[in-house]
């Protein structure tokens, strides 16, 4: 049996406390952005020996906590299916990223069913996890993955009329969580300050709370839009269910995640996921825990269709979106005209108001656009009311009114 010190001083989830940990989820909380405890579950049955099945119900538990961070870390379906062409391999080599574990909870059954089932917490360095990754080709260097997925931002927008009254208690925690959970994978969330400034735009949420029927929807979606830097954001509705086990309360985390494009305002897909109800000495820590079990759940899935819609967004070059503020028809049609010459595609996004966007194709980076678009509106003589303003792939263009 591999050998190792006891982990000392991470804590405990209370739902383990209360002795019905073996039958929850595996659950990842991350220690620090290099360091992950994994709490994990191990079953052996049929073995009248019980060191032997002791042993082997480890041994299993520890894969599990292997297994279940590495399909925490690669993001796409082609990812998981090498990984699965060398699972076993991988397995053998898995002490390499283990620190240390300490036993939760073992159970023993010799009669009838010769049954051992152990719970552990699995301390796991996550950096050397995912560069063992790199080495068997699973997926990419941190930096080639950096490079690769500036291609998008993420904007998490939290869906207040929608969600329930104790969830929006925790309207913080749910962005901490969800912004290290997308982070973590090297997808950058951006949009923070504008997703807030929307929560408290009394306009936009009698907008919301009044929107009948589907036109009166996607114009609540088409205003986070315009709003949000990002070039996806998802639209999180949460729910807290309050329960009890055992004389303790506990909390159940529902997410229901709608992906949009932040181009178009255009659905993409959804996803929802469940946590465990889960107790613990403290309340907050409980629902943290419960956010991100919920999250492992919806997630992924999500995740895996941002990639897959933008890289169809990219076989033209870079889509990139342009929002044009308090500019005339002829002004916005000279810009058009200068689009068509720079650009590989464009396409004009809806307009109201005072705002035009278009999404166009370029192969170059927003930065080389941004300045060649602002030479051409010098050269069409609009005067402008500041520096455009670049955000991601977003680039913002004020006119000068009198």
């Amino acid at each position: 049996m591999r050998r190792m010190k006891l982990m000392i001083g991470i804590a405990l989830a209370a739902s383990i406390a209360l002795g019905f940990a073996a039958e929850a989820l595996a659950q990842i909380e991350m220690v620090d952005e290099r360091t992950a405890v994994v709490t994990s579950h191990g079953v052996a049955e049929g073995i009248k020996k019980k060191k032997e099945r002791e042993a082997i119900a480890f041994e299993r538990a520890m894969d599990n906590a292997v297994l279940q961070l590495v399909h925490n870390v690669l993001r796409e379906e082609e990812e998981r299916g090498k990984f699965d062409e060398i699972k076993d391999e991988f397995l053998v080599k898995r002490d390499e990223v283990i620190l240390d574990f300490y036993y939760v909870n073992k159970n023993n059954y010799d009669k009838p069913i010769y049954k051992t089932s152990v719970t552990v917490n699995v301390r796991i360095n996550r950096d050397r996890l995912q560069q063992m990754l790199v080495d068997w080709n699973i997926i990419e260097s941190a930096d080639d993955v950096r490079e690769q997925l500036d291609r998008f931002t993420i904007m998490p927008y939290l869906d207040k009329p929608n969600a329930d009254a104790e969830a929006m208690n925790y309207s913080d925690l749910f962005y901490t969580r969800v912004r290290v959970f997308f982070e973590d994978r090297n997808i950058p969330t951006v949009g923070l300050d504008e997703a807030s400034a929307l929560e408290a735009d009394e306009q936009f949420l009698s907008l919301q709370k009044g929107s009948a029927g589907k036109e009166g929807e996607e114009d609540a979606i088409l205003q986070i839009a315009r709003q949000t830097p990002a070039d996806f954001f998802v639209k999180i509705t949460p729910r807290i269910e309050t329960g009890s086990y055992g004389g303790a309360t506990t909390k159940k985390v529902i997410l229901t995640v709608g992906l949009f494009s932040a181009m178009t305002g255009e659905f993409i897909g959804s996803n929802q996921g469940f946590s465990e109800p889960l107790a613990m000495s403290s309340e907050g820590a409980s629902v943290g825990a419960a956010i991100d079990q919920a999250m492992n759940a919806a997630m992924p899935r999500v995740i895996d269709i941002a990639t897959s819609f933008w890289r169809d967004y990219m076989e033209h070059g870079r889509p990139i979106k342009l929002i044009f503020t308090d500019f005339g028809f002829e002004e916005i049609r000279n810009v058009r005209d200068a689009l068509q010459e720079m650009t590989n595609d464009q396409k004009r996004l809806k307009a109201a108001g005072n705002v035009t966007e278009y999404m166009v194709w370029y192969d170059g980076s927003p930065e080389d656009l941004m300045y060649k678009l602002y030479d051409a509106m010098r050269a069409y003589n609009i005067q402008l009311a500041e520096d455009p303003a670049i955000v991601s792939n977003t680039i913002r263009f004020y006119r000068e009114t009198e």
